[in-house]
Formats: C-alpha cells, structure tokens, sequence
C-alpha cells in the first residue's frame, strides 16, 4: 500500500519576510549541500584522473549528458510549473502529488528514445562495456524521476533539510560507487571502461528514490487520489488545467534552454574527438566548480522565493487577494533581485580579476602535468570570464521564469529558439572557421548568455514600471546593483601587475605569492567599500 499525499507543512508563514527567511534558511542548506556534494566529487574525480584516460572521460560526459537530457525533459517543465502553486490553496498538496507523477512517463518514453540512440548509433554505445553503461544511466533517471512527487511536495513545504539530506546520502553513494568500482577493477587489470561511472550514477538514483520514499510514500498511479465534486478546472479529476497548461508552455521553454545550457556539450560531441571532449570537460568542470557549488543553489533558491513573492500575479495564482498584497510581493521581489545582482557582481569583479591569469597554475596544481597542456589553460582562463555572465543569467532567468505569464513564456521561447540557432552557428564559426577549438565554444556561449541577459533585463524593466502593478522604486534605482567605483579601481590595478610581462613566468612559489597578496588587496578593498551591503546581507541570511 502506497501512502496519501500528506499535507503539506511549512516552516515558515506566506508573508513576505517569512518567506524571505525561509528562502534565505533554504539557500544556506542547498549551498552547503552544493559545497559538500562537489567537493566530495571534485575530490574522488581528481583521485580517478590517475586511473581515466582523456577518451575515458569524454565518455563520461557524454553518457552525462543522456542522464540530464533525459531528466531535463522530463521534469524541469513540471518542477517550474509546481513553483507557481500556493501552498495555501485547497488541495494543494494533491495537485503537486498528481502533477509530479507526469514525470515518471515521460522519463520513460525520453529514456527509450534517447537511450535507444545513444546504444545504437553513439560511439559510446559501440565500445566495450558501452551497452551497459547506458542500460545502467537510464535506469538510474527512472529511479530519480520515481523519487519526484517526494521531491515537489519537500520543496513546496519549504523542507530544505530533507533535501540535503537526500542528496547528500545520494552523492556520497556515487562517489563510493564510482571510485571504488574504478580503482579496484583497474588495480585487478581489468578494463571496464565507462562501468564504474554507471554505478555510481545508479546508486545515486536508487538513493534518492529510498529517501524520499521512506518520508512521503509514492502513489500507484492507480491509487492516485482525486477531486472529488471538484471536477471542473481539472482533467480527469486528477490534473489541474491552468498548472498543467503553464508546464506544456515551460516545456517548450525548457527544451529550448536545454539545448542552449547543454550546447557546448552537444557540439563538442559533434565538431571534436573524444579525446578534445575530454580536456575540454576537465577545464569547464574546474571552471564551472565554484558556480556549481555556490550559484547554481542560489539560483534555485531564489526561483522558489520569487515565485512565492509573486504568486498573486501568476495566471495560476488565487484572484481575491489584496492589490497591497500584491505590491508588497513585487516590491519584495526588487529588493531580493538588487541584492542578488550586486553579490553576483562583486563576485564577478574577483573572478576576471584573478582568475584568467592564475587558471593554468590552479589547473597544473590541481590535475597534474597530463593534464595542464596549453590547450585546457587557455580554455580554464577563458572559462573565468564565462563565469559571471552564467551567474547573472541564473538569478535573472530564474525571475522571469517566476514572474512571467504564459504569453510572456512563449515570447521567451521564441527569442531563445532564435538564440539556439545563432548559438550552433557561433559555434561552429569560432571552433571551426576559425580553429579555435574548446575557446570556441567558450566564446560562443558568453555572446549567448549575453542575448540572454537583455532579454531578461528588458523584461524585468517592463514589469517593474508597467502597467498597474508599477513598483516604486526606492534609493538609486538599478544603479544600486554597480560596485563601488573605488573597488573597481583597486581590481583594476591588481589585474594590470598579476598580468604583467613576466609574472607567468616566475616559478610556482612566487606566482601563488603574487596572487595571494592580490587576492589580499582586493578583499581588504571590498570590505571597507562593501561592509553596508556586507551587513544587509548578514541580516537577510539571519532573520528569523
């Protein structure tokens, strides 16, 4: 016997200042879980470079890329979509649950259709033991995609802790799994190729699906509960019309996006040898790490606050609530964002600051001599200049996808499927017109994210000072988000000596001196020009 869909619980209330501590509480965990979870990998795949080869790890990242692709379109859709449902409305809890087991057949008919091609007409699917590590990472998805009705219904409930403890049994099974599997069968001299990445990825998948299992329970669909004498607004009695419409509009949306985040991968499968795609994915990991561990929880932290803050203004929202209300929610929603795209800017000024000049060094240290070639260098310097245009897309993406209406989605769509196009031919025209290479693919990807970042900014500007729902806005306006000029100037120094003639020519002691002390500089120089916003954001994170 499966359990009913519980009711939901919240740690905190729906006005805004709980729901901003509660996000807040939210992000801490999800960043922990984030530092944790990556650093354990980070750890366990630097211990397996001594046992993979470059074409072993190209493999890797392409069997990767099926178990995303495969949960992306699966999920995302239905996950965006569920940020859009108040936890306050009757049968909330029930819509959640309903909406969320879509994901289990789709991830079925995607698992066919992707692991079909990638087992018949991939390379991977072509060499030994190929065959199995793909039957293994789809099977891997269907476990996660089973675990998913637990997944929306923590989330709605503000139950981050559940999360990371989920994620965190999760990750550390894979990273046990993988390295264990890998090192004992390469010390025994066998070669079992791709395996021991397959295994891992399953442990994950079964973990999760335990957890979640063992707290919320997972409904046949036969048993799924449904409205009763509520039909009207749902299909079948079982789904929610204007929920289940916004995800059928975000699916497009995120197919879309899937292709664009995932472009680099899917062209470097197509324009190079599996041997470039596995330097090019060793410096984009190293490169991505701190935006994985950091960014990436803080984008959907924030995600989950801006679509709470401005659910009265969402076309699935309840009509009968108080236009103070909804001004409140917006106004809240401003702040939130400012304070987000400072951080992420003053982020950024560190990044491009010391990070091109000292990536090969870090690249040496970290992966060893086989790996520090001039090729993954150039790649992991270019990389830090990516860096922050990914982080300011994350957070404002991560509105518009809370704020905007479905008409506003198609647009979106539409603009990024334009975008698609124009990204494939960058790519093409940087990697092979102009022999670029992996710096290629860089370069393509920074002009994308930058398209990306207009639009969104253009739509933020037009729901903030349109219509009825006009915010006022308070201090300097979006001015606020800029640095202090006397911290750009003193990053602007550091970058001219740690990049001056001769520094990268200095030996390993002296280089990590430089930038140590340049570091130094630029933190002492962001502490006193920064340490009011320091403080708003030490109070935020604290509120209780």
């Amino acid at each position: 016997m499966s359990k009913p869909a519980p009711a939901l619980r919240n740690d905190e209330s729906a006005s805004s200042s709980n729901v901003l501590a509660a996000s807040a509480a939210g992000a801490r965990y999800l960043i922990l879980l984030s530092i944790s979870s990556r650093l354990l990998t980070f750890l366990v795949n630097n211990l397996l470079l001594r046992y993979l080869s470059p074409s072993l790890l190209g493999i890797s990242v392409q069997l990767e890329l099926l178990s995303i692709s495969i949960l992306y379109f699966s999920r995302e859709s239905l996950r965006t979509a569920l940020q859009r449902q108040s936890q306050n409305t009757k049968n909330s809890s029930i819509i959640i649950t309903n909406l969320a087991l879509l994901c289990l057949p789709l991830g079925i008919c995607f698992s066919g259709v992707l692991g079909w091609s990638y087992w018949r007409g991939s390379e991977v699917g072509q060499l030994p033991w190929g065959k199995e590590a793909v039957g293994l990472y789809v099977l891997a998805t269907i476990f996660e995609l089973a675990s998913e009705p637990g997944f929306a219904l923590g989330q709605a409930g503000l139950r981050y802790k559940l999360r990371a403890g989920a994620e965190s049994a999760a990750s550390l099974t894979r990273c046990l799994l993988t390295c264990g599997t890998t090192i004992y069968f390469a010390r025994q001299g066998w070669d079992i190729g791709p395996l021991g990445f397959a295994l891992g990825q399953l442990g994950y998948g079964v973990v999760l699906f335990l957890v979640y299992t063992a707290v919320f329970g997972v409904p046949y669909p036969s048993q799924i509960p449904t409205m009763k004498g509520e039909k009207e607004g749902y299909y079948g009695g079982l789904f929610e019309k204007q929920l289940t419409g916004l995800a059928g509009t975000m699916w497009v949306q995120a197919a879309i996006k899937h292709v664009l985040t995932q472009g680099d991968s899917l062209l470097v499968a197509w324009l190079t040898t599996l041997e470039e795609q596995g330097t090019y994915a060793l410096a984009a990991n190293y490169g991505g790490l701190v935006a994985r561990m950091v960014l990436q929880p803080i984008e959907e932290a924030a995600r989950g606050l801006f679509s709470k803050l401005l659910v009265d203004g969402n076309s699935v929202a309840k009509k009968d609530k108080k236009d103070t209300s909804k001004q409140e929610g917006k106004a809240a929603a401003q702040r939130t964002l400012k304070l987000l795209l400072r951080l992420y800017l003053l982020f950024s000024v560190i990044i491009i600051t010391l990070g091109p000049p000292f990536a090969p060094l870090a690249l040496q240290l970290l992966a060893g001599k086989r790996w520090a070639d001039a090729q993954a260098g150039a790649v992991l310097a270019g990389y830090c200049y990516y860096i922050p245009l990914l982080a300011v897309n994350g957070v404002t993406e991560a509105f518009v996808q809370s704020a905007a209406n479905t008409a506003d989605l198609r647009r979106q769509s539409a603009v990024m499927g334009v975008f698609s196009v124009g990204f494939g031919v960058a790519g093409w025209w940087f990697v092979k017109a102009l022999g670029m290479g992996a710096r290629g693919l860089v370069a393509a990807n920074a002009v994308n994210m930058a398209l990306r970042i207009v639009w969104s900014g253009g739509f933020m500007r037009s729901y903030f000072t349109g219509g009825e729902g006009k915010v006022k806005d308070e201090g300097k306006g979006w001015r606020e988000i800029i640095p202090s000029p006397v911290l750009v100037s003193v990053a602007a120094v550091v970058a001219a000596v740690v990049r001056a003639p001769g520094v990268s020519e200095l030996g390993m002691i002296k280089q990590i001196a430089t930038g140590a002390v340049g570091g130094l500089v630029l933190l002492i120089a962001a502490a006193v020009t920064e340490r009011h916003f320091a403080m708003e954001c030490w109070r935020m994170a604290k509120r209780k």
